[in-house]
């Protein structure tokens, strides 16, 4: 399946008070993978509203080493799994080659009624291969 690695650098506005990276951020930086994963598939993130909704039903992180402020990381994305209405991403991010923290968010597609409906088969076809 369809992966992308993002390199960023830790920001400061991501990080507590003692310049460790936040938890919440790296939700934040497993969803800037994603959205470039999804452009990379041919459904850039200006063209979200033809693919309805896409709320996120489920999110997990292991931290394994801290990351600090300034630091380059490299976030990798790939699709995990694609149910018939829901996808799981699976993703790490690595600092100089080494895991510090690795998650998933599964995300379920919904109408404009926020009930789940299948994955376009478009959709599908660009993430799967």
């Amino acid at each position: 399946m369809l992966s992308h690695t993002e390199k960023l650098r830790v920001r400061w506005v991501d990080t507590d008070a003692s310049g460790r990276i936040h938890y919440t951020a790296a939700f934040r930086y497993f969803e800037i993978a994603e959205w470039e994963l999804m452009r990379q598939a041919g459904f850039p993130l200006s063209d979200h509203r033809k693919i309805s909704g896409l709320p996120r039903v489920n999110v997990s992180a292991t931290f394994y080493a801290p990351l600090f402020v300034d630091e380059p990381i490299e976030v990798k994305v790939w699709v995990e799994r694609i149910g018939t209405t829901s996808m799981t991403f699976a993703g790490e991010i690595h600092r100089a080659g080494e895991r510090c923290v690795s998650g998933s968010i599964t995300a379920v597609f919904v109408n404009s009624h926020d009930q789940p409906q299948p994955i376009p088969e478009a959709i599908r076809h660009a993430l799967g291969s």
